[in-house]
């Protein structure tokens, strides 16, 4: 059994009070097959999120973009648990991001996150799996708990549980850890752990990556980008 099926069959385990109500996942392959068990073991399906996507420190000049994934529509002929009814909210930059690059980003996202969540499904989830990578969940507990430096490292298929704090409205800095980053689910833990201390670091940035290649030759342009809806305030 891998680890992904691991972590559907904990879910299916919990009284059904405590199971996730919706799955939203990075539309990169491997967080797709993370969800994919989960999603099948509880019937739900798969909601895909480009603000949940993969890390890419900022692009080397002259080498064009990062990837980025395809739409959730053509994703769903790998993935049939796929709903393409949801729309991203948020989508990153294939320029790719420094560290405090992609904490404002994923800042952005669950502000607008939470926002469409309350438009398209009033009233409906209050137990969301969010499906990421290791740099964006560190980055996404970091949010939540309102401390961009608080040390953490994260495994594959590893959990974090977060619990709103009554009468906090606000989304960033809002929630309680309940547990963090822990594989006591998994027969044999979580597994390869990474945190923001392995980058590699040259001159106090994050070393540049080389984009896609030929990116660089097609003029392809880096859009959409950033939150893909309009986030009012009367504070």
């Amino acid at each position: 059994m891998t680890q992904a099926q691991e972590l559907g069959e904990y879910f299916l385990s919990l009284p059904k009070d405590e199971r996730p109500t919706a799955i939203f996942s990075s539309p990169f392959y491997r967080c797709l097959q993370t969800a994919k068990p989960v999603s099948s073991a509880l019937g739900l399906p798969i909601y895909v999120e480009h603000g949940l996507a993969e890390w890419y420190s900022p692009v080397a000049p002259g080498t064009g973009l990062h990837p980025r994934p395809g739409s959730a529509e053509s994703l769903k002929q790998y993935f049939p648990e796929i709903d393409p009814s949801w729309s991203s909210v948020w989508y990153v930059s294939r320029k790719g991001e420094d560290v405090q690059q992609i904490h404002d980003r994923t800042d952005g996202f669950l502000e607008a996150f939470t926002v469409e969540i309350d438009r398209k499904f009033p009233g409906k989830h209050s137990r969301i799996l969010l499906v990421s990578h290791a740099a964006t969940v560190i980055t996404l507990v970091r949010s939540l708990l309102g401390d961009r430096d608080l040390p953490v490292r994260v495994g594959c298929c590893s959990l974090s549980e977060f619990e709103r704090i009554p009468d906090k409205q606000r989304t960033l800095g809002s929630w309680k850890a309940i547990r963090l980053a822990d594989g006591s689910h998994l027969k044999d833990g979580a597994s390869r752990d990474w945190g923001f201390e392995d980058i590699e670091i040259a001159g106090g940035k994050v070393v540049d990556d080389p984009g896609v290649p030929g990116s660089e030759l097609l003029d392809e342009k880096d859009e959409p980008v950033g939150s893909q809806i309009h986030i009012s305030s009367n504070l």
